[in-house]
């Protein structure tokens, strides 16, 4: 027999669901309420402070969403087909909801969808809404006006000599030939504008020769010809015909069809007929009918360069336009909007409107030469924001808006891709990879579909000629929980079998590789069902996941990283006596949010998960639940005779059984942090031993720390290099030594097999101490040892925080007899 000992270096990676002989000394059997750092230790979880209460308790499965406008506004939204309710996150204020158009939009089958099918995205004071359920279309009554029957005849040029003529339906209808030139007072008969009115009218002018060298003195040319209006292409006949400078407008007032063909003598270069369509831009007329739409055909054997363009004159009374770009006429062109992600706006009053949002119309172009967005006919399963645009994920695609402008999803002209153009991309995989999440890490769009991650990329400047979209990895991803990036992490659910495990997501900088370690490795069967929401604080290193199979607990993974090395990867529990669901979880920095039922109700609560910190006036944090503090001095009613104080509290202190701790030194007799008695409560008061009348409290609830050490083993280095653990002989623990900083109290509780057990009391004082003083509350340092006496894997060891006092495990050393039955060779 032999005495041996041996060590726990610290107690900062949390749990282990491993072999018991393969874990690490750092890790433990059960972590409940207890926050593994690398600085402080292992110590309780910080308390949740009371900040407001909001009425009746929501049902378990409501949608919430937190706003953070910014340092001053801040707002949690809860949504069900029946509505939308906002309270402020600072005092619990709920704040009024206008919808005009009702909240049809939120409506899904119940019996389908255990969880709303909502996705949640605010970008200023818009927050956009999409419900996954409701597939998008596009009006079929709003299209791009229809041309009617017309045509427009441009005269581009005069030349002498030539015969101008119009045929109509096969039928030369109007005809005028131009004199020849020898005179130079011939030349107002070559102006287009005036040859366009001798087509058009038969409108004739005198010309005459005012030259005294001239024989013939004063004389009128005129030449013969036919019009338009001799033919019968008249108002009397069905025909509207108007003349701006040197364009005719023709229009078959009863939109019959008919065709139009013009000669100019000139080769087709001095005079144009346009009906529908053009080949060249140049060939359209500067003067022109208003509204009027002409399809540019461009180069002939591809339709891919064709685009449609309408004159818009500048007002009624002038002929005076330019020719603007429009979709094809008759094209679909307007999203309808109750199909569309809606959008909760925060208005100048303070109040809300929940409402359908203004879609920007199709600028240019039909579905062939330019396209809409690709969530047409898809269901939106997404909603993000990536380099000033905002996005949609629908079906394999990920459609961006234009730069800048988050309601236009439409292409600005059809004769050339623009850099702030909409981004409409398709995940490229052998299988079907419908996207379900993004998110945003450094200059790249981390999409998850189901089975595979990609990644969409740009330049510096993201523009639809260079966003691209390429695999990155292939791991199952959960549909529920949206990944969060903390860091240079994105961590993303993943479903396995009744419980969930959480991947850690990055991207090699050098490389731009990317891989997925599977951070619950060590603990697979820890969370239980489906991650319903994760959150993760940068500040602290910390990550929350709120579970399906546990609605009342949250699951924590605490890591640390050092030089590319993980030294720190601690899972935890913990839970909230009193909660019956938590609803919601949000990091605001350090300070965790949380929305949770507590019976019949809801209230807002907030953790402040920071290193070091301690309460105002006190020298540690007051480990206590909901709670809440009172200086209200003068409403305090003192009883000298009884020897109690009477303190009013504006909480019913009869829904949970509340302590009380003094939270400031004010008297010198009374030091912060004692536990005062509760003598008698009521829903508004409470009785309290001693003269308190300005003393501040707290009042809060309980609740346990507890840590299980796992089954304690002889370690030792391994030829091959790590640890191996001896399982060979007796090892019969004598004592177990717990090295701890600042703590007031904890107790150690050792169970043997099939044994009572027996629990061991620390609370940090030490006879002779002069430090140790009655109604004072220590905070020593030190070590307690603890008899253990039984057999290393018979024995169960605890380590249990139930009171308010702080305690801080740093690591601990044990002592036992060996009794090696054999030699290793």
């Amino acid at each position: 027999m032999a005495k041996v000992s041996g060590s726990i270096a610290n107690f900062a990676n949390g749990i282990s669901q491993q072999a018991v002989a393969l874990r690490l000394a750092t890790q433990g059997e059960v972590q409940t309420n207890a926050y593994s750092t690398i600085v402080d230790g292992l110590k309780k979880r910080p308390p949740t402070q009371f900040r407001a209460a909001l009425g009746p308790a929501f049902a378990a499965n409501v949608y919430t969403h937190q706003i953070n406008r910014d340092a001053y506004e801040r707002y949690e939204v809860l949504m069900t087909p029946a509505g939308i309710r906002v309270f402020d996150l600072e005092d619990g204020n709920e704040y009024a909801v206008a919808a005009p158009k009702g909240y049809g939009y939120l409506a899904y089958s119940a019996s389908a969808y255990k969880r709303p099918p909502y996705r949640a995205l605010t970008v200023g004071d818009y927050t956009y809404i999409t419900n996954q359920t409701i597939k998008v279309e596009i009006y079929p009554t709003i299209v791009e006006q229809v041309s009617p029957s017309e045509a427009i005849v441009n005269v581009l040029a005069g030349n002498y000599g030539k015969l101008y003529t119009i045929t109509v339906n096969n039928v030369k209808v109007a005809e005028y030939r131009t004199p020849d030139g020898q005179s130079a007072a011939q030349s107002p008969s070559v102006d287009v504008s005036y040859i366009a009115r001798r087509l058009a009218t038969g409108e004739t002018i005198v010309m005459e020769n005012t030259a005294n060298d001239k024989p013939n003195g004063n004389w009128t040319w005129k030449a013969t010809d036919t019009n338009l209006a001799a033919n019968g292409i008249t108002a009397a006949n069905g025909w509207t015909v108007k003349v701006f400078k040197s364009t005719i407008y023709i229009k078959k007032n009863d939109g019959a069809d008919f065709s139009i063909a013009v000669d100019d003598g000139y080769n087709g270069n001095a005079m144009k007929a346009m009906r529908k369509t053009v080949q060249d831009f140049a060939d359209l007329p500067a003067y022109c009918e208003d509204d009027v739409a002409i399809e540019i055909t461009g180069s002939v054997g591809t339709e891919f360069d064709n685009y449609f363009v309408r004159f818009d004159r500048q007002d009624a009374n002038s002929s005076i336009g330019v020719w603007r770009e429009i979709p094809k006429p008759g094209v679909q062109k307007a999203l309808k909007a109750s199909t569309m992600p809606h959008v909760l706006i925060r208005q100048a009053d303070g109040t809300f409107k929940f409402d359908e949002a203004t879609w920007d119309l199709r600028k240019a172009g039909d579905d062939k030469i330019a396209p809409g967005p690709s969530f047409v006919g898809e269901k939106i399963n997404e909603v993000l924001f990536f380099k000033n645009r905002l996005g949609f994920l629908a079906g394999e695609n990920v459609i961006l808006s234009r730069a800048g402008s988050y309601f236009d999803y439409w292409r600005s002209t059809a004769t050339a891709l623009l850099d702030d153009d909409p981004i409409d991309v398709a995940a490229t995989d052998n299988g079907v990879s419908v996207l379900r999440s993004a998110v945003a890490a450094s200059d790249r769009l981390v999409l998850f579909a189901d089975q595979t991650q990609f990644t969409l990329m740009g330049n510096e400047l993201l523009t639809p000629k260079t966003a691209s979209i390429r695999p990155s990895t292939s791991f199952q991803a959960s549909r529920q929980a949206r990944p969060v990036r903390a860091g240079n992490s994105i961590f993303f659910p993943v479903e396995r079998g009744q419980f969930t495990m959480i991947r850690d997501y990055k991207i090699d900088v050098n490389t731009g590789l990317a891989d997925a370690v599977d951070t619950t490795g060590h603990v697979p069967q820890y969370i239980p069902g489906t991650a319903l929401k994760i959150a993760a604080s940068t500040h602290e290193d910390i990550l929350l996941v709120q579970a399906e199979g546990d609605p009342s607990a949250l699951y924590v993974y605490k890591y640390y990283w050092s030089n590319d090395q993980q030294l720190q990867s601690s899972w935890s529990r913990w839970t909230f006596p009193g909660v019956t669901a938590i609803l919601d979880i949000g990091f605001i920095d350090s300070q965790l949010i949380m929305v949770v039922n507590r019976g019949l109700q809801a209230y807002i609560e907030v953790m402040e998960i920071q290193p070091a910190g301690v309460d105002p006036d006190v020298r540690f944090v007051i480990n206590i639940d909901r709670r809440f503090r009172v200086e209200d001095y003068d409403t305090r009613v003192y009883d000298p005779y009884a020897d109690t104080t009477t303190v009013p509290v504006d909480h019913n202190m009869a829904e949970a059984d509340y302590i009380c701790v003094t939270a400031g030194a004010i008297t010198p007799v009374l030091e912060p942090g004692l536990k005062i008695s509760i003598l008698s409560k009521t829903p508004s008061t409470v009785v309290l031993q001693g003269d308190i009348r300005n003393v501040p409290l707290y009042f809060g609830t309980t609740y346990e720390t507890r840590y299980g050490l796992s089954t304690i083993f002889i370690r030792q280095e391994s030829r091959a290099g790590g640890v191996s653990v001896t399982t060979e002989g007796r090892l019969q623990l004598l004592q177990l030594m717990i090295q701890y900083s600042n703590s007031a109290y904890f107790r150690v509780e050792i169970t043997p097999m099939s044994r009572d057990t027996r629990a061991y009391f620390s609370s940090g004082r030490l006879m002779g101490d002069p430090a140790n003083r009655v109604d004072t509350i220590n905070l020593a340092d030190g070590s307690f040892k603890v008899p253990v006496l039984s057999k290393n894997d018979r024995v169960k060891i605890e380590i249990v925080n139930d009171s308010y006092l702080p305690s801080c495990l740093l690591s601990a050393e044990w002592v036992a007899n060996y009794v090696q039955k054999s030699q290793r060779i």
